[in-house]
């Protein structure tokens, strides 16, 4: 039930974005909808209707490689967010923005409707259009979405001018950043890698501290054929500057790398088992 009401929202915010910030200031999305907003600004074609045929088609060009499992999950949003942007037509007549910056224009709607794209990604289904040859066909490389992408934003510069083209440019980025996050998740933690000299006392820092454990890798350097190790160490994103200020502080010339580690499972196990026999003692 949570992931149908998830996808409904998530299409209701894209169709509201599509009618209350985008088509109204030719202003242009990415994907099957922006071509939608360019055929409906250009040639007054219907964008919910273009939406939803092009949407069926893909479903049919798919079906018989897919098989009916997989195309089902394009299904509800292929038809929804179309069905949406039909019958909030016209809601821009009640709600206007005049007074308001395109840019900001631009951007608000970018984030609702990169918003909706989120919680229909975070709940393992599609938005439909383009994606869905994206994902049967092509799954590891974004040429596909790249280039319809580029294609929106250089009509935007043909049939209107280089500001529109613009600001189409920034509402893609941030639908496309806000999409991308929600299928990788937030970053809740990040991974230390730490080359020192001053392995005990950053070790202390981590553990007496921080309260984290780590883990020690021998390595070699590939120039200098010299031997040292790597403290690693996966801590919380709230804890991110104190571990690397700490760092700094005992080691101004300590080596650090840092990446993002979107998911941890039974972290710190060691520290808590140790935890749990120095208890067990006392």
């Amino acid at each position: 039930m949570k992931r149908y009401i998830s996808i409904i929202i998530g299409s209701i915010l894209i169709g509201l974005s599509f009618n209350l910030f985008f088509a109204p200031y030719n202003l242009f999305p990415s994907g099957i909808i922006g071509l939608g907003a360019i055929f409906n600004s250009v040639y007054h074609i219907n964008a919910a209707i273009f939406i939803a045929i092009s949407n069926i088609l893909f479903l049919l060009i798919i079906l018989p490689i897919a098989g009916k499992k997989e195309t089902y999950k394009y299904l509800l949003t292929s038809l929804l967010i179309p069905l949406v942007i039909y019958f909030t037509s016209g809601i821009e007549y009640y709600i206007y923005f005049d007074n308001v910056e395109k840019i900001i224009i631009a951007a608000f709607g970018a984030i609702l409707s990169g918003y909706g794209y989120s919680l229909i990604y975070q709940v393992g289904a599609s938005v439909g259009g383009f994606e869905i040859f994206q994902d049967i066909f092509n799954r590891r490389s974004k040429v596909l979405p790249n280039i319809v992408e580029l294609i929106i934003i250089v009509l935007a510069f043909c049939l209107y001018n280089l500001e529109t083209a613009i600001y189409t440019s920034i509402i893609i980025f941030i639908i496309v950043y806000m999409s991308t996050k929600a299928k990788l998740g937030i970053s809740s933690n990040k991974t230390f890698f730490i080359v020192t000299n001053k392995e005990e006392d950053i070790k202390k820092y981590l553990i007496n501290d921080l309260k984290y454990d780590y883990t020690e890798f021998n390595v070699r350097g590939g120039f200098t054929n010299r031997k040292s190790k790597i403290i690693m160490s996966v801590i919380d994103t709230n804890d991110y500057y104190k571990l690397k200020e700490g760092i700094s502080i005992i080691d101004p010339d300590a080596f650090i790398s840092i990446i993002d580690n979107y998911e941890t499972i039974n972290k710190n196990i060691t520290l808590k088992a140790a935890t749990r026999e120095s208890l067990q003692k006392h």
